[in-house]
């Protein structure tokens, strides 16, 4: 009985893990519209600089250090703003061009939470035919089959003495 539940246990994460490339697809492209709406404010920042006379980041230290709490917090958001677009640019590169033995780490090591919940919110599974679905299902079935035996070994089963 344990054999049989074991393969289940393997096939079923190979099944699960066989979409991750085509939720890494929609992660990116989630990225890269957050990308680019972040990249239009801060266009749209230089180009408030620029009329200022300021290049862009004299300009945001000028909001941010200002005596006005207001002001101030308009500087602190706009270094947030450009925090933000390098985070999301970096993400984007990082998961877009990752190997695809290392992609699902890159995905987890840049994961923008808001982008993700978005993007897996819509996701719908397929029956996936690419070469790195095949991967991501042989490494999923690889440790459906392995992960069980390792929890048995950490946790062996005691035998009740004297029977």
């Amino acid at each position: 009985m344990a054999r049989p539940l074991l393969i289940a246990f393997a096939v079923l994460l190979a099944a699960l893990a066989s979409q991750f490339p085509a939720f890494r697809d929609a992660y990116l492209q989630r990225i890269g519209g957050a990308l680019d709406e972040v990249t239009r404010q801060v266009a749209a920042l230089d180009e408030r600089a620029a009329a200022a006379g300021l290049e862009r980041y004299a300009y945001v230290r000028r909001l941010s250090g200002n005596p006005d709490p207001v002001v101030a917090r308009e500087g602190r958001a706009l270094i947030d703003l450009l925090g933000r677009q390098h985070r999301l640019s970096a993400a984007r590169d990082a998961v877009r061009d990752a190997p695809v033995y290392v992609q699902a780490a890159q995905v987890l090591l840049h994961l923008e939470p808001d982008i993700a919940d978005a993007a897996l919110a819509d996701f719908q599974p397929a029956v996936p035919l690419s070469l790195s679905a095949v991967f991501h299902a042989f490494i999923g079935f690889v440790v459906g089959l392995f992960l069980p035996m390792g929890v048995r070994r950490l946790f062996p089963r005691r035998v009740a003495e004297g029977a």
